[in-house]
């Protein structure tokens, strides 16, 4: 009886065979809810940076009157240095009136509202990254007269989180007991709004470097932008401290600090790149 030749299937039909029943056993069924969807890299990616300083512009009255040449180099030194958020110090009117033209998609506060008193200490901020939410002051006495100190809660549109900052000038040179009485209003303070969400900074001109670091540091539990680190028993400051200072506390980092001299004034800006945490 002559063999039946059996003639093998072309190896491509069974390829395709084995892929068609490899799909059949792991396609889903035609009601199950398709799988999430993964960003693209082309996505934008939310911010978790911007960029703080702090200023003492030293205002006009120590300069001979008048100074809008300053105060025009003042706010292009701002702008160029693309900062989101500013704490400025010893702001007179006309450095004021001067700034708000110059800076217009800055927004200020207090500005004007706290009249001739309140025009020494400004925050700025740029109102296309952060929204105000609240704010307030402290009564502090600063060379023999007492006048406000400005904070200020931001929310971050990039984020959708929120910080609070506040701005200090404190009572310079033998005006030492003006510069305690300050300084423990500013750790209630602290400390108070530490006591909501959001991280708290604490920006500008104490006056003093070890002593204020050390006190400051120990009693809220905030960091500075410079380093330095405090415990129960010892205090280690940052090995290079001016009176003017970068703290805060909460969910985020210091990052890229540096006290840059800058020809508008006899103090430095002083800047660093604050960076979100994740919740």
């Amino acid at each position: 009886m002559p063999r039946r030749r059996v003639t093998p299937a072309p190896a491509s039909a069974s390829l395709t065979g084995l892929l068609l029943a490899a799909t059949l056993a792991v396609a889903p069924p035609a009601s199950a809810a398709p799988a999430a969807e993964v960003p693209s890299e082309d996505q934008p990616r939310v911010d978790r940076t911007f960029s703080v300083a702090t200023l003492n512009v030293l205002g006009s009255n120590h300069t001979e009157g008048r100074d809008h040449r300053r105060t025009k180099r003042t706010a292009r030194l701002i702008r160029r240095q693309h900062l989101k958020l500013v704490a400025l110090q010893e702001v007179q009117a006309d450095q004021l009136r001067g700034l708000r033209k110059r800076l217009p998609h800055y927004r200020f506060w207090p500005a004007t509202t706290l009249g001739p008193s309140g025009l020494r200490l400004q925050i700025a901020w740029r109102p296309a990254r952060f929204d105000l939410v609240d704010h307030g002051t402290l009564t502090t006495t600063f060379s023999y007269r007492e006048r406000p100190v400005p904070w200020v809660r931001l929310r971050d549109e990039a984020t959708g989180r929120r910080l609070f900052v506040i701005d200090i000038h404190n009572s310079p040179r033998d005006q030492e007991a003006d510069r305690d009485s300050a300084t423990r209003k500013e750790i209630r303070l602290f400390n108070r709004l530490s006591r909501r969400i959001g991280p708290v900074l604490l920006l500008g001109d104490a006056n003093e470097r070890r002593e204020w670091f050390c006190w400051v540091s120990r009693r809220t539990g905030a960091w500075a932008a410079t380093g330095g680190s405090v415990t129960e028993d010892s205090c280690s400051p940052p090995p290079h401290m001016s009176v003017d200072w970068m703290m805060g506390k909460g969910r985020f980092g210091w990052r890229d600090y540096r006290a840059e001299p800058v020809k508008v004034s006899d103090h430095r800006l002083h800047r660093a790149t604050f960076r979100w945490r994740p919740l």
